[in-house]
């Protein structure tokens, strides 16, 4: 099973400071990968009531599906991601279906207490991305396309809490800015759904 433990801190931002901190950290936007994150869940939305997200990443031409979900492990930080490759047919499969393939996923998602049968999709997040290695870790730029939203964002994946809150304080700091309190992109995604849904 293809499993790791994130560690990640972020802050969305303006358009404006955005690129402001891509040009102070030597990245180039025009160098930015875009992915897609399609996102499923079920009609009661059970996976955001444990805190967990399922997506589908589409990337230069993968796919993975993946499942993140809290710790369980107390002297472990971060967010427990399972992965599973996909090809190009499970994927499109399971975006027009709900249907998911047999697999690691599905095994965690039932220990989850998830029913597989009723999770649907819900909607694509596009993002294109700008990273690099920065201070011991992954500092990545994010411009993020949804439903009817832009927002930009500045997030590192750092070894512990508290080594990526400070590296991201940090970098806010030197130019002038605060840590803006940050859901991660499914949550903003499905709260602006509900909104528009509303």
């Amino acid at each position: 099973m293809s499993q790791e433990i994130e560690i990640e801190v972020k802050s969305l931002v303006t358009e404006q400071a955005f690129h402001h901190l891509i040009q102070k950290v030597n990245y180039s936007f025009e160098q930015a990968v875009t992915q897609k994150n399609h996102y499923f869940e079920t009609a009661d939305f059970i996976l955001k009531s444990k805190r967990s997200a399922l997506r589908i990443r589409e990337k230069e031409g993968t796919y993975t599906l993946t499942l993140k979900e809290p710790n369980t492990k107390p002297e472990q930080e971060g967010l427990l991601e399972t992965h599973q490759m996909l090809s190009l047919n499970e994927a499109e499969h399971a975006i027009n279906t709900g249907e998911l393939p047999s697999g690691e996923v599905c095994e965690q998602l039932m220990q989850l207490g998830v029913n597989v049968d009723s999770l649907t999709y819900l909607g694509t997040l596009t993002t294109s991305r700008v990273e690099g290695e920065y201070e011991n870790g992954i500092l990545c730029f994010d411009k993020s396309t949804y439903l009817d939203q832009v927002d930009y964002e500045v997030e590192f994946e750092g070894s512990t809490l508290s080594h990526a809150q400070s590296v991201i304080k940090n970098l806010l700091s030197s130019a002038n800015l605060s840590q803006a309190p940050t859901p991660n992109k499914v949550e903003r995604f499905f709260y602006r759904k509900q909104q528009l849904s509303s």
